[in-house]
C-alpha cells in the first residue's frame, strides 16, 4: 500500500529504548520504524521517532509533544467517559494542521492500545478503538465515518507516499519538489 524508498527505516534497540521512556512501544509501531523510520506521509503527517537525551531521558518531537497532549488532557478533561489520567498518552505523530495523534496506554499489551486524536481547531479528542497501522490504513481507505483529522490530504488515497526528512531534502537539494 505504502512501499518505502531506498534508505528509509532506522534500527531502533527498542531495549534501551523502552527503558528510558519507561514503557513499552507497539509492534506495528516498532515494525514502522523499522520499515520506514521518521519521516512524513502525502506532506501531511509525521510519524516521530522517540529519542534519548545523553541523561538516558526520553527528548524530541515525540516527548515535547506527548508533555503538550497531557497538560491540554489535563486542562480539557479529556474524553467524557473515559477514565484516564494524562500520563497515559504516548504521542507519535502530528499533521500538517497541527492535530496529534497519541495511544491511550493501559494494562495489558501495548498493542492493544487505541489511537487517540486531538483536533486542535475544535479542542476535541477522540479515540479510536485500533492501533496505529489500522489507523493509517482506514484513513487510506476511508474506512471511518468520518475523516479522523481536521485536514483530508490522506484521506482516500489509494497510494500514498512516504518521505523521510533525508530523503525530501536530497530531492530537494537536486531541485525537485519531493512531493510532485
Amino acid at each position: 500500500m505504502m512501499p518505502p524508498h531506498v534508505g528509509a527505516g532506522v534500527e531502533i534497540n527498542w531495549g534501551e529504548l523502552e527503558r528510558a521512556w519507561g514503557t513499552p512501544f507497539p509492534d506495528d509501531y516498532k515494525e514502522f520504524m523499522r520499515n520506514y523510520g521518521p519521516g512524513a506521509i502525502e506532506n501531511f503527517l509525521a510519524v516521530f521517532q522517540p529519542g534519548i537525551s545523553e541523561a538516558g531521558l526520553p527528548e524530541g518531537y515525540m516527548a515535547d509533544e506527548t508533555s503538550v497532549a497531557q497538560e491540554v488532557w489535563e486542562d480539557l478533561g479529556g474524553i467524557p467517559g473515559i477514565d484516564a489520567e494524562p500520563g497515559q498518552l504516548l504521542a507519535w505523530a502530528s499533521d500538517g494542521t497541527a492535530d496529534l495523534l497519541f495511544w491511550l496506554r493501559g494494562e495489558g499489551s501495548p498493542d492493544d492500545w487505541p489511537v487517540v486524536v486531538y483536533e486542535r481547531d475544535e479542542d476535541a479528542w477522540n479515540l479510536y478503538d485500533c492501533g496505529m497501522a489500522e489507523f493509517l490504513v482506514g484513513i487510506f481507505r476511508a474506512q471511518f465515518p468520518q475523516h479522523p483529522l481536521s485536514g483530508t490530504p490522506m484521506w482516500g488515497t489509494s497510494a500514498p507516499r512516504f518521505l523521510t526528512a533525508a530523503e525530501e531534502s536530497r530531492i530537494s537539494a537536486a531541485g525537485r519538489d519531493p512531493w510532485s
